[in-house]
């Protein structure tokens, strides 16, 4: 059995979805075991065409080599850490699309765990529909594509087809931008729960049994809350391996001052450098956030 995350918050949390939702499971896990097992039951009791797997990226299935760039160096400029960048530190919002932008383009990804590419092949071989629904803009669908092909996984192989079984290829402006191509629905952060019911009204599909895994608790709820009346038998993992191994070896803290300190020395170091090579792309000219 996988490792269970145990806190009162959790317990409570859990235990009130099964108070008021017996179709949606949700269990906090660092592993996988959870996860294949209830894949295997959904396939034994729905088949393989009736069960749908959806699978986040960032700190799901790969993350980045070094914290610039990172989801955890996002999550600290965006101040929901415990740890918080200083004025300093904190990259103008008129610059923040930019920057990541450029991050996701010049960085570099690695597994989380390196049995993740043969799970989804062996989805992939037995017919299981296997898609990614990540937060990631649109914009940076090219280096998101070529990080998780370099790992192995290739989304493209058995994902979520329209009503005439081709894999269709959307590209337009809701909220904010979605893009669903190759097998990856790329949500420029929108509610998840909501573009997951979207993605399969657009493409006409539906399934006896959804089984998702996703790093993000604000994801996980939103998603609870948008199929919560829902009579599909859904299964929520929240996998939280890359958190937990740094809490444990930070003494608590997902980012500590020292590795904040060197995310911010690392950014301004390769700004630097890319400023003296082509000076043309100051890109904080002009830029001023509103008071």
């Amino acid at each position: 059995m996988s490792t269970k995350l145990s806190s009162l918050s959790i317990f409570l949390f859990i235990g009130s979805l099964a108070l008021h939702a017996q179709s949606i499971e949700v269990d906090t896990i660092l592993d996988w075991t959870d996860v294949l097992t209830t894949i295997e039951e959904k396939d034994h009791q729905y088949g393989t065409e009736g069960v749908l797997i959806v699978l986040d990226i960032d700190n799901t299935l790969i993350t980045s080599q070094t914290d610039l760039g990172g989801d955890i160096w996002y999550q600290w400029q965006r101040g929901k850490l415990q740890t918080k960048p200083t004025e300093d530190q904190k990259i103008k919002k008129c610059l923040f699309e930019d920057v990541i932008g450029l991050l996701y383009e010049l960085g570099t990804m690695e597994l989380v765990d390196p049995k993740i590419p043969g799970y989804i092949e062996s989805w992939q071989n037995d017919g299981f529909t296997v898609f990614a629904l990540t937060s990631r803009n649109p914009k940076y669908r090219t280096p998101t594509e070529r990080e998780l092909l370099k790992q192995g996984i290739d989304f493209s192989v058995s994902p979520l087809l329209d009503g005439t079984g081709n894999m269709p290829m959307y590209s337009y402006q809701l909220e904010r931008g979605m893009s669903y191509m190759n097998g990856i629905m790329m949500t420029t952060g929108m509610n998840k729960g909501l573009m997951l019911q979207h993605i399969l009204q657009r493409t006409g599909q539906s399934y006896s049994a959804i089984v998702l895994v996703d790093d993000s608790g604000h994801n996980i709820d939103n998603i609870y809350e948008a199929w919560k009346d829902s009579a599909i038998d859904m299964h929520l993992f929240y996998y939280q391996e890359v958190e937990h191994t740094r809490r444990m070896e930070n003494g608590g803290l997902v980012v500590t001052e020292e590795q904040a300190a060197k995310m911010d020395s690392d950014w301004k170091a390769l700004n630097e450098t890319l400023l003296k090579i082509f000076p043309g792309r100051d890109i904080s000219k002009g830029c001023v956030d509103p008071e």
